[in-house]
């Protein structure tokens, strides 16, 4: 499977320029759409949570004192990437159903094209979180560590994503029950608070927070990225593992049930 997904490169990318061409096109401001949202969403929520709620950020790793808002925004990257990809992944299947039904390809091809193009937002909130911790004089090696973080959890999600697509273009349903879950889950990933604020106030909670998958995606670019500590490294290896492994079913999960696709689409 992986060597198909090399063979098929230059397919994949072609679905990449196509959906990097259009995703904004009708728009005045374009691609500056990608920052603005969420920029948006952490001053709204930097706003609400530190000023209304009161919830104190970890020090800064470089002891700069505290930035609640480059706590929220690190955790706003990693959890966008997660959750971009998994619904673009889901619902291209629906997307290109007419092309698969008139030419035969492989249908994960505009899958991972739109996940190309998912990731160059993703690299664009990048950009801004280093400029924050430059601002904030907050620089450690650790940064290199971000890299495996992000690989895994995009990887993971895209795993996810292929089963779900499968699963969205049989029952319509699951897109809608998918935008249900990953609301809940938004709120049981330590995005918008520290996850020491929870184990301070109940121990349940805090072991259902530690469930999430992603909660340790997150914590480790907090790790990486806020704190300038170093995970450990079976931790490290379990989330980059973990990733690969997720993807690597999900591919084959989509292989074995995308041969019939077109009928259903």
């Amino acid at each position: 499977m992986l060597t198909s997904l090399y063979s098929q490169r230059a397919l994949i990318w072609a679905f990449a320029n196509r959906d990097f061409a259009t995703r904004y096109r009708s728009s005045v401001l374009g691609w500056a759409w990608s920052l603005i949202q969420p920029l948006a969403t952490l001053i709204v929520f930097a706003a609400v949570f530190s000023i209304v709620f009161r919830i104190q950020a970890p020090p800064l790793g470089s002891g700069n004192g505290t930035s609640y808002a480059a706590f929220l925004f690190t955790g706003i990257v990693t959890w966008n990437l997660f959750s971009g990809l998994l619904n673009l992944s889901m619902t291209q299947l629906k997307s290109n159903g007419e092309l698969l039904k008139k030419v035969q390809f492989p249908a994960w091809a505009p899958i991972l094209g739109a996940s190309i193009v998912q990731l160059i937002q993703v690299l664009l909130e990048m950009i801004v979180l280093v400029a924050m911790f430059l601002f904030l004089r907050n620089v450690g090696w650790t940064w290199i560590l971000a890299l495996p973080i992000l690989l895994g959890a995009m990887l993971f999600a895209q795993g996810i994503g292929l089963m779900l697509s499968i699963l969205n273009a049989r029952f319509g349903d699951v897109q809608y029950i998918v935008a249900v879950v990953l609301g809940a889950l938004y709120f049981l990933t330590p995005v918008l608070y520290p996850l020491s604020l929870v184990e301070g106030q109940s121990e349940a909670l805090a072991w259902v927070i530690k469930l999430n998958p992603m909660t340790w995606y997150v914590e480790g670019m907090h790790d990486v990225m806020y704190s300038l500590v170093a995970p450990n490294w079976l931790v490290l290896l379990a989330l980059v593992g973990g990733g690969f492994l997720t993807f690597w079913i999900g591919l084959a999960v989509f292989d074995r049930s995308s041969e019939d696709i077109g009928e259903l689409l």
